[in-house]
C-alpha cells in the first residue's frame, strides 16, 4: 500500500511504474535478477529483454548474431559436445571469438544488474503512488491496458514467435522478434529442415542444415514463448495496480454519505480488476444514484502462495514457468546439438529435448516449492462496491452488476 497521496495528473513522477504507448506497453516489474543473468548467458541481449531494457537487449541480440557467426562459435560448441575437439578448435576464427568474451560477461552482469536497480525503482514508485494513464490513441494505433490471458500470448508464440508480443500490445518488440525469427529461419534453412523432418526425410536434413545458424533458434523460439507469456503477466499486474490507485482516489476525494432511511437500500457486490468496474460505477451514476453514495475499494489480497499456472483471472507475477522455460531452453539446445548427427535430425530432436526439459524443469520447481504451491490461483474477488440508493432501483441494481461480470451481491438487511 502506498505511503504518500497520489501524484496530480499535471506533475510527472520522479518514479514511474509504467508507460503505454504506440511502441508498446512497459513497466517497472520487480524481475529476479538470477533469471534474468540466466537469459543473458543463454543468448546476450535476452535478460535485458526480460527484465523491460529492450533498446538494451536489441544492441546486444544484434551484437551476438553478428560476432558469433563471424566466429563460427556455434559450430564449435556443436562440434565440442560431439567430441570432435580437433575440428572444433580449427573452426573457430580467433580474432571474431576474443571480441565475444569480454561482452558476453557484460551481459550477464550488466542484466543481474539492472534488475536489482529496477526492483528498487518500482518500490520507490510505489511509495510515490504515481497515476498511469491506461490508454493512449495516435494516428497509427489505439493502445489499451486491458486484462489479457498470458496463455493466450504464450501459444500465439508458439505457432510464431513474435505474435505473443504483438497480442500483448508491444509492437516494436513483436516486430523485431518476427524479423529475428524469419532472418534466422531463412539463414538456417529450418523451415526446408522441419518440412522434411516431418515428411521422414531425415537423410537429407543433416546436409541442409547451417549449423552456425540453426543452433540460434532452440534459445530464441523458448524466449519468445517465455517472454511473452511474461509480458502480458505483467501487463495485468500493472492494470491491476493503475485500478487500486484509481479506485482508492476516487474514495478519498468524493466522502461518502451515511444517511439511511427506510426506503434506502445497501447493496455490496465483488468484482475482479478489470474495465467492468469503473464501467458500473459509471452505469450506477447514470440510474441517478450519487456518486458520494458508491463506494469501490480494492480488497487486500491474504494469499500468499505461489501459483504454478497464472491466468486472466488470477495474476500474481509468481508463478513457477522459469524453471520449466529454463530447462526447456537447456534440452532443446542438446537435443539439436545431437540431432545433427542422430537419425531423426536437429529438428525432431529439439523439439523432443524442449518437451523433456520443460516436463523436468517443471518438476524440479515443484519438488523445491511443494510446501508452498497450489497448482491453479484460485479465482478472487478484487474489488468490493457497495451502492446507497432508493429501493426502487434495486432490480436495475442487479441487471447492472450481471451484465458487467461481477462475481457475486448482497443485499444489507436494514
Amino acid at each position: 500500500m502506498p505511503h504518500q497521496r497520489f501524484q496530480p495528473g499535471n506533475i510527472k513522477p520522479r518514479y514511474a511504474k509504467g508507460h503505454i504507448s504506440v511502441f508498446g506497453i512497459n513497466s517497472v516489474y520487480p524481475r529476479t535478477p538470477w533469471i534474468a543473468a540466466w537469459w543473458s548467458a543463454a543468448f546476450p541481449g535476452f535478460g535485458h529483454m526480460f527484465i523491460g531494457k529492450y533498446l538494451h537487449g536489441l544492441v546486444l541480440i544484434i551484437w551476438e548474431l553478428v560476432v558469433n557467426t563471424q566466429s563460427n562459435l556455434n559450430v564449435g560448441i556443436a562440434l565440442s559436445f560431439l567430441g570432435r575437439f580437433e575440428e572444433a578448435k580449427a573452426q573457430i576464427n580467433q580474432d571474431w571469438a576474443l571480441l565475444y568474451v569480454a561482452v558476453y560477461v557484460y551481459s550477464i552482469w550488466d542484466s543481474y544488474r539492472c534488475a536489482v536497480e529496477i526492483k528498487k525503482s518500482h518500490i520507490l514508485s510505489e511509495v510515490e503512488d504515481a497515476p498511469i494513464a491506461p490508454s493512449d490513441v495516435s494516428f497509427f494505433d489505439v493502445i489499451i491496458l486491458d486484462k489479457k490471458n498470458p496463455w493466450a500470448g504464450m501459444l500465439w508464440s508458439l505457432f510464431t514467435p513474435g505474435l505473443g508480443q504483438l497480442y500483448g500490445g508491444s509492437t516494436i518488440v513483436g516486430t523485431f522478434v518476427l524479423a529475428w525469427w524469419i532472418f534466422v529461419c531463412y539463414k538456417a534453412a529450418a523451415v526446408r529442415a522441419w518440412l522434411h523432418s516431418f515428411l521422414g526425410d531425415f537423410s537429407g536434413v543433416h546436409a541442409m542444415v547451417d549449423w552456425k545458424w540453426f543452433l540460434f533458434l532452440p534459445s530464441m523460439y523458448t524466449f519468445a514463448v517465455y517472454q511473452a507469456y511474461a509480458s502480458v503477466n505483467e501487463s495485468n499486474t500493472l492494470f491491476d495496480i493503475e485500478q487500486v490507485r484509481h479506485l482508492r482516489v476516487r474514495a478519498e476525494n468524493l466522502g461518502h454519505l451515511t444517511t439511511n432511511s427506510n426506503n434506502t437500500i445497501q447493496l455490496i457486490a465483488t468484482f475482479e480488476f478489470s474495465p467492468f468496474v469503473e464501467m458500473v460505477i459509471h452505469d450506477f451514476e447514470k440510474l441517478g444514484v450519487p456518486s458520494q453514495n458508491i463506494v469501490a475499494l480494492p480488497l487486500e489480497n491474504l494469499e500468499t502462495q505461489i501459483h504454478v499456472i497464472d491466468s486472466i483471472h488470477r495474476v500474481d507475477g509468481r508463478s513457477i514457468l522459469d524453471g520449466a522455460m529454463m530447462g526447456g531452453t537447456i534440452f532443446a539446445v542438446l537435443g539439436a546439438i545431437y540431432g545433427l548427427v542422430w537419425r531423426w535430425g536437429p529438428v525432431i530432436w529439439g523439439l523432443l529435448g524442449l518437451a523433456g526439459g520443460f516436463v523436468l524443469g517443471l518438476l524440479v520447481e515443484l519438488a523445491v516449492n511443494k510446501k508452498r504451491m497450489t497448482l491453479f490461483g484460485s479465482r478472487k474477488s478484487e474489488v468490493m462496491v457497495q451502492v446507497s440508493c432508493h429501493a426502487s432501483l434495486k432490480d436495475h441494481l442487479i441487471k447492472v452488476l450481471k451484465m458487467r461480470k461481477a462475481l457475486g451481491y448482497a443485499i444489507k438487511p436494514q
